[in-house]
């Protein structure tokens, strides 16, 4: 059987050989469900997760959620997510939550730029052992001599900025967090500005969709935000805070695959088409589905997709009508009528 998460399960091979020793409690960033030792008990793990589904599925597991921090812990657990700034500012924040003789434990997939993440990691917290396992490097490193103005300022690469280039507010590791994408931006192109009454963005991102239908549909009048990733609603949020006055904004952290509320006049959409770093189009399948249950007869669906994936017949299935209204750099546009 194929391991769909190496770096979770190489992340405790330190604990079985001995080489690090359990201290009884650890705070687990970016944390996973899974099989862990039998010597660990759930119950001393506490974890965040700002992505919905993986949460979900820690929580159905029995693993201790937790929003803030406030305490140091002995032990710290990490698993990189893959963009670089974002690993950075994790391990910075790992080496700030753990006690003074705390250690900080990470485990990335080689594949996944293992050797980067613990050169970086060694650049903060010179004091740095590893081992190898699955396909993995697992390396730790205490709080010995950290490099305290290295450590300061990629604390800050996490914090959300303005985006020159797109004038939002975004934040490394959220998905085109340094631009706006090609898709968005063809979806946007050929969103109607007569969509009117109360409507969804599914897979809202830092909020460009909703920005747009919100800039020039003057007859909206209440606007749902559904994101799975805590990270990037929180600048969805800043980016939407200038619509308040006049329209009610509703921001849910949200898996959509486990369908929304709804009943919507209009509903837009650029689904995730990865997960992992693998392509899913279930995901894809699944926001049309949640779309389509969530519409008022006859209300209407917006969606951008890329152009190989197969979306028509999922839409033809809930829809009365679908319409192809662009196509272009590998993207296309569906208009779709309940």
């Amino acid at each position: 059987m194929i391991d769909q998460n190496p770096a979770f399960s190489a992340l405790w091979h330190p604990f079985l050989t001995g080489a690090i020793a359990w201290r009884g409690q650890a705070l687990f960033l970016r944390a996973r469900s899974g099989v862990i030792p039998a010597q660990i008990k759930i119950e001393q793990i506490d974890c965040q997760q700002s992505y919905k589904p993986f949460s979900d599925e820690l929580e159905r597991a029995g693993f201790p959620i937790i929003q803030h921090i406030h305490k140091a812990y002995p032990i710290v657990l990490v698993l990189p997510p893959p963009q670089r700034d974002e690993t950075r500012a994790l391990f910075a924040q790992a080496l700030q939550r753990g006690s003074e003789d705390g250690l900080v434990v990470v485990s990335m997939q080689n594949s996944a730029g293992a050797k980067s993440g613990e050169n970086d990691l060694r650049q903060l917290a010179p004091n740095l052992q590893s081992t190898s396992k699955n396909k993995c490097r697992v390396f730790w490193a205490n709080k010995k001599n950290v490099n305290e103005v290295l450590l300061d300022d990629w604390l800050k690469l996490d914090a959300p900025r303005r985006i020159e280039a797109s004038g939002f507010i975004s934040r490394p590791g959220i998905f085109a967090w340094d631009r706006i994408d090609i898709a968005s931006q063809l979806l946007a192109e050929h969103l109607p500005k007569d969509l009117a009454g109360h409507g969804a963005d599914l897979g809202a991102g830092l909020g460009y969709l909703t920005h747009t239908v919100l800039s020039q549909c003057k007859n909206v009048k209440a606007m749902d935000v559904y994101e799975a990733e805590a990270r990037a609603l929180e600048c969805a949020k800043s980016n939407l805070s200038s619509f308040e006055k006049s329209i009610e904004i509703y921001y849910c952290w949200h898996d959509v695959v486990q369908g929304v509320q709804g009943p919507y006049d209009f509903v837009i959409s650029n689904p995730p088409f990865h997960q992992g770093g693998v392509e899913v189009q279930a995901v894809g399948q699944a926001f049309i589905e949640a779309a389509a249950k969530s519409l008022k007869p006859n209300g209407r669906f917006y969606m951008v997709a890329n152009r190989h994936l197969p979306y028509e017949a999922g839409l033809k299935k809930y829809f009365s009508q679908v319409n192809v209204l662009a196509t272009r750099e590998g993207f296309k546009v569906f208009a779709a009528i309940r």
